[in-house]
């Protein structure tokens, strides 16, 4: 693993990965010393040790427009560095679902409104302390069917960019925990269908959708690598796969970059 090394004033130099991040990255920052906080783009993110070495994990929202931004590092002294975020195009993506997955009633509309919000709330948390154990892992193996960031386009009716990525595995696979953490909500939902969130700490969540089966229930301690869920296609869908998603401090990023930085 290699690190781009910077240098913040005052001398304090720290590293971070991915070298070039773009809007959507996870920044896994490896800090010289022991810190309390970092401040980047108006949100706090927090240190934790791993190998006798200090990191934080920082996140770079989609919509944030390309340039350098200021790096805010809380220690014994108040430091700063730049981070240069460079551009990415996401492509477009055209699905076609049954027409009652587009246009909802009444009904089906206000039940969307409130999964939406309890999922939105559970994401918004905040445990401090780390309760994951090293590196994050592949919550199942399989072809990568529709990566982060497309932009979805429902029966010509343009949605959200996607939240996560999707792996094209069976109906009935086994789903792994990506690291260790607490289930924090457990739901059969509308749109995501059977859903499993576990919360890493540090503001740190990994979300599981379109499951067939969940395995554990709210409130339980699991494993990294630990048998959560069988993959499934509940909700809205166009065919069975592992909808998998990363979220720190409340921002959506690539799941695929966490796994390849940390």
């Amino acid at each position: 693993m290699f690190f781009l090394f910077v240098f913040a004033k005052e001398g304090l130099s720290l590293s971070f990965l991915p070298e070039k991040p773009f809007p959507g990255t996870p920044v896994l920052v490896s800090l010289p010393t022991k810190a309390e906080k970092l401040i980047f783009l108006g949100k706090d993110f927090y240190a934790f040790a791993y190998q006798g070495k200090y990191y934080a994990l920082v996140a770079v929202p989609l919509g944030v427009k390309p340039g350098t931004y200021t790096l805010k590092i809380y220690g014994e002294k108040i430091t700063s560095t730049k981070i240069k975020i460079y551009p990415k195009k996401y492509p477009t993506e055209h699905l076609k679902v049954p027409p009652k997955m587009i246009h909802y009633p009444q009904e089906v509309i206000d039940r969307i409104k409130r999964e939406v919000k309890a999922i939105k709330t559970t994401l918004s948390g905040f445990t401090p302390k780390p309760l994951f154990d090293g590196p994050f892992v592949w919550p199942a193996a399989g072809r990568l069917s529709s990566p982060f960031g497309f932009r979805r386009i429902y029966n010509d009716v343009p949605k959200s960019p996607h939240s996560g990525i999707d792996i094209a595995v069976p109906s009935g696979t086994p789903v792994k925990a990506a690291n260790s953490g607490r289930v924090v909500l457990c739901g059969s939902f509308y749109l995501p269908g059977k859903i499993l969130i576990i919360d890493h700490g540090l503001g740190i969540y990994t979300v599981y959708c379109h499951l067939s089966k969940i395995l554990v229930k709210e409130g339980d301690f699991v494993d990294k690598g630990q048998k959560i869920a069988l993959s499934g296609k509940s909700g809205r869908v166009t065919g069975p796969h592992l909808h998998f998603g990363v979220y720190v401090r409340g921002v959506k990023v690539d799941p695929k970059v966490l796994l390849e930085v940390f």
